[in-house]
């Protein structure tokens, strides 16, 4: 694993997420007690030791997966590839019982088939070692070891996906909705939105309560992964379960009981009960459900914050986007006053049209829908 030369001997971190949210990634990483903490596209770096390595995979809210190199080199072409593979001696990071999975990205002109040049990176460490131990280690899609492999032009760096599955995959989740958002995205919204995690929050138009399952978890001080029990790292020859288990004790000893407001709505109840059924799976208990249009609904709680990721006109259809959007922001300037409002979405011009000045527009991507997070102070 690469170590920084003013790292301290400690191994470089790769943090990958959405645009849009790298700043609010830094700040956790940062928190978390990561090291020359640096901000690029998509990606956020750090330096620390084993123990950093296992809180960000089991505590961050904004990451995707946690990478952390092994190896990069100049790869011409496929025979380049399959030495730089050749040359990591792979029974030093797994053993021939795991399964592995090649991740490939590639940028470049010079190899024309991935799925061939995934396969050259699989046959190096097949062939390593079957020479060495007479058989081989099998492939798996849902693998003990994720192996990621990102090549820009002829440079090509490999390294271990510590995480696994994305980490957006909380393993709270029962039913999903028709158009669900993603956790990470979500709880980076939320950060974006500046709640301070105390005052009430709502999501008007909840769906399966995406949203106000990752606030619960914020006010809970609870981690991301609280319900998680697999990931890659632990399948690594240099894993310590001791190590592990008192990062995971340090983190859950800090989880305390959830005294604020928080609200899911929506007016549809078979979607409502789906996110009552998370909630019940995650033993998220304070969190309250209505039923309810969000055209007839007039807070009583004291004024927060509230984030609503209505339809786009793309998965969910819309009669008219225009007049939907005209008509939220009539309801946000007659009956939620005081209240911080925030709405996602993809259809820019009808978020024009909500009629009140932004106090913030952030570009952020939902998928590979360009979204526009936009925010109204409602006095």
């Amino acid at each position: 694993m690469r170590k920084g030369p003013n790292s301290g001997g400690d191994d470089l971190y790769v943090i990958k997420t959405f645009q849009g949210l790298e700043d609010v990634l830094a700040e956790e990483v940062q928190l978390l007690g990561g090291k020359n903490v640096r901000k690029g596209n998509r990606v956020v770096t750090c330096f620390g030791d084993q123990a950093l390595g296992y809180r960000l995979n089991y505590e961050l809210r904004t990451g995707l997966s946690v990478l952390t190199p092994l190896k990069s080199g100049r790869t011409p072409n496929e025979h380049a590839v399959y030495d730089l593979f050749r040359s990591i001696q792979w029974d030093r990071v797994f053993r021939i019982n795991k399964t592995f999975l090649i991740d490939m990205v590639c940028y470049s002109d010079r190899f024309r088939n991935t799925h061939f040049l995934a396969l050259k990176c699989k046959d190096a460490i097949v062939d390593q070692f079957r020479e060495k131990y007479g058989r081989r280690p099998s492939i798996s899609k849902c693998p003990d070891v994720k192996i990621n492999v990102f090549i820009k032009d002829a440079d090509c760096k490999i390294s271990l996906d510590l995480s696994g599955a994305s980490l957006f995959k909380r393993d709270y989740r029962y039913t999903r909705g028709i158009a669900p958002i993603n956790e990470v995205l979500a709880a980076g919204l939320i950060k974006l939105a500046g709640w301070d995690e105390v005052s009430p929050f709502v999501d008007p138009m909840c769906g399966s309560g995406t949203f106000v399952m990752e606030a619960a978890m914020m006010a809970r001080r609870q981690p991301a992964q609280f319900y998680r029990k697999n990931f890659s790292l632990m399948h690594l020859n240099n894993f310590s379960q001791n190590l592990w288990e008192k990062v995971v004790d340090e983190a859950n000893s800090r989880i305390q009981d959830q005294h604020n407001s928080i609200i899911g709505r929506d007016r549809d109840p078979e979607v409502l009960k789906k996110a009552e059924m998370n909630a019940v799976r995650a033993m998220q208990k304070g969190i309250r459900f209505e039923q309810g249009d969000f055209f007839n609904w007039q807070p009583d709680d004291p004024p927060g914050v509230m984030i609503m990721n209505p339809p786009y006109d793309q998965r969910i259809d819309l009669e008219d986007a225009i007049a939907f959007y005209k008509d939220i922001g009539d309801h946000f300037k007659q009956h939620c006053k005081g209240w911080k409002a925030w709405i996602i979405s993809s259809h820019l011009k009808a978020l024009k049209r909500v009629g009140l000045k932004p106090i913030r527009r952030i570009p952020v991507h939902n998928g590979p829908l360009d979204c526009r997070l936009v925010g109204f102070d409602l006095y």
